[in-house]
C-alpha cells in the first residue's frame, strides 16, 4: 500500500492522514488534527497538499469547514485524469521541440556529474536510459522488483518494443530465473551471476554515460557520470565479466 500512495505523490505523514481521514469520514480540519496528533496549522499544510492532489474534498455546514477523501474507487479516475494531461502535454510539447530546440543555448556548460534523488527522479533516469539504443546493466531483480516493479516491467516492454540492444548480469535469486523466462530474447541478453556476487544497486553503462543508482528501503538515489571514457571503461569491464560467465 505504501508504494500506492508513494506514487499517488503523497509522503509518508499525508498517507497517514489520508487513511485516517478515510476512518473518519467528513470532519474538521481541528478533529483531524487531533487524530494524527499534529499542530493544526502543518494539518491544513496537509490538507493543502491532499486537495492538490484531487484525493480529498472540501465544503462548509453550519460556517464550518470540512475535509473528506474522495471514494477510493475515484482514485482511478484521478490518475486517468494526470494520464491524459500528460499525454496531452506530450503532444503539445513534440510540437514545440524544434521551436525550443532553437532558443537553446548549444555552447551552455553540462555537468559532468548530476546528483538524482527520490523515486520520480530516478524514474526520470530510467526513463533516459530507455531513449538509448544500445546499453549495458548489472541489477539485483529482486531488489529492483522490491523497490521499483514498475520499472522492471516497462523496461522490459520496450527494450521488446523499441528493438533495443541490451545486455544485462543479474544477482543469482528466485526473481532472476522468473526475469529471463519472461523476458530474454536475442536482441535482450541476459546472464545470471555467481551467487556468491550480491548487492543492493544498480549499474547502467551507456554509450558515453554511466548511471549508478542505490536501492535504499527509504531514500533511493542516483548519480550520473558523463564521460565517454569512462563509459568505455565500464564497458570494456563489464564485456570481459559477460564472456567469462
Amino acid at each position: 500500500m505504501d508504494q500506492l500512495f508513494k506514487n499517488l505523490g503523497l509522503n509518508k505523514k499525508e498517507t497517514e492522514t489520508f487513511l485516517k481521514m478515510l476512518e473518519l469520514g467528513a470532519q474538521p480540519a481541528s478533529i483531524i488534527a487531533k487524530h494524527i496528533n499534529f499542530p493544526r496549522s502543518s494539518t491544513y499544510l496537509i490538507l493543502e497538499n491532499l486537495k492538490a492532489l484531487n484525493l480529498i474534498e472540501e465544503f462548509k455546514r453550519a460556517g464550518i469547514k470540512y475535509f473528506k477523501c474522495i471514494p477510493i474507487k475515484n482514485i482511478s479516475n484521478v490518475l486517468k485524469a494526470k494520464q491524459s494531461k500528460i499525454e496531452h502535454t506530450l503532444e503539445i510539447l513534440a510540437k514545440e521541440i524544434p521551436t525550443l530546440e532553437s532558443l537553446e543555448n548549444k555552447l551552455s556548460i553540462t555537468p559532468k556529474i548530476n546528483f538524482f534523488e527520490g523515486h520520480d527522479a530516478v524514474m526520470n533516469v530510467y526513463e533516459n536510459v530507455l531513449k538509448e539504443k544500445e546499453f549495458y546493466t548489472i541489477f539485483n531483480p529482486k531488489i529492483v522488483k522490491k523497490i521499483m516493479p514498475i520499472y522492471v516491467q516497462k523496461a522490459a516492454e520496450t527494450i521488446k518494443k523499441e528493438k533495443l540492444n541490451v545486455k544485462e548480469l543479474i544477482a543469482d535469486c528466485k526473481e532472476a530465473k522468473e526475469y529471463i523466462k519472461a523476458y530474454k530474447s536475442a536482441n535482450h541478453q541476459i546472464k545470471i551471476l555467481p551467487n556468491t556476487m550480491q548487492f543492493d544497486s544498480d549499474t547502467i553503462i551507456c554509450d558515453d554515460h554511466i548511471f549508478m543508482i542505490s536501492y535504499g528501503e527509504k531514500d533511493i538515489s542516483a548519480v550520473g557520470i558523463y564521460n565517454k571514457s569512462l563509459a568505455q571503461t565500464q564497458k570494456t569491464i563489464f564485456e570481459q565479466l559477460w564472456r567469462k560467465i
